[in-house]
């Protein structure tokens, strides 16, 4: 009976040490891959990097700038094929910014995007995101009126340096307003640059939630050589959604 008992005992001990290690494996592998059948995902990330020169309002010289870094920063979200459900987006969410890699000049602020005078967003308090920039889910994707459509479209974020530099003559006909302007000043690539991470949050209709955080570092490319730099990102892998 003893005998018994002691390996009912070792079998249940055993049963409950691999439920254990089952549920681990299940949680680390969760940690390490995220949600892998999600109703909607990023099937691209494309940054557009430049500068351009702001005109002061009174000056006696023939250019006076001050020296304004830009990167735009658009984000491909599109309904994953292999969710067999229907569902709709409620709003996306951009926030908790971070900049991870300090830059050496300048001072970082993230904008919304707007079409004032063919400029997709301006160096200009009105449109500095505080906290968050919120993407309403809608018939189609409308930048200007911040909307995604609610079975995936395209978003778009802006990131600049607005104190790097001014700069001044009288001797050019012509300026280029483009990252050229950044080595007129006298500065390299390396003196701009920063990492920037924010969070993105896809929150559904019927209130499910997923969060992930992308990661960039700015500007694209050598923009002092270039003058405008793009990059291209299909490869995500690496970008870990959660179920909040």
């Amino acid at each position: 009976m003893g005998k018994n008992i002691m390996i009912k005992k070792s079998i249940m001990i055993g049963s409950i040490i691999l439920i254990a290690v089952l549920v681990i494996s299940i949680v680390i592998k969760y940690q390490v891959e995220g949600e892998t059948n999600m109703p909607f995902k990023i099937s691209k990330i494309m940054a557009i990097s430049s500068a351009q020169g702001i005109k002061k309002e009174t000056s006696d010289n023939r250019w006076d700038f001050d020296i304004f870094q830009t990167n735009d920063i658009y984000i491909d979200i599109t309904k994953n094929k292999n969710y067999n459900k229907t569902e709709i987006i409620d709003k996306i969410i951009i926030d908790n910014f971070v900049i991870d890699m300090q830059q050496a000049k300048g001072n970082i602020k993230q904008y919304k995007p707007t079409y004032k005078e063919k400029e997709i967003y301006l160096n200009s308090e009105e449109n500095i995101i505080q906290e968050q920039l919120i993407y309403i889910g809608s018939e189609k994707t409308n930048l200007k009126n911040l909307e995604i459509a609610n079975q995936g479209g395209l978003i778009l974020i802006g990131s600049g340096n607005d104190q790097i530099g001014k700069y001044t003559s009288n001797e050019e006909t012509e300026v280029r307003h483009d990252g050229t302007l950044v080595k007129k000043i006298g500065l390299k690539n390396e003196d701009i640059k920063y990492k920037l991470s924010f969070d993105i949050t896809i929150i559904l209709k019927e209130d499910k939630q997923y969060k992930s955080t992308i990661t960039l570092e700015l500007p694209i490319g050598d923009i002092t050589e270039e003058g405008i730099s793009s990059y291209e990102k299909t490869d995500l892998s690496n970008l870990i959604f959660k179920r909040q």
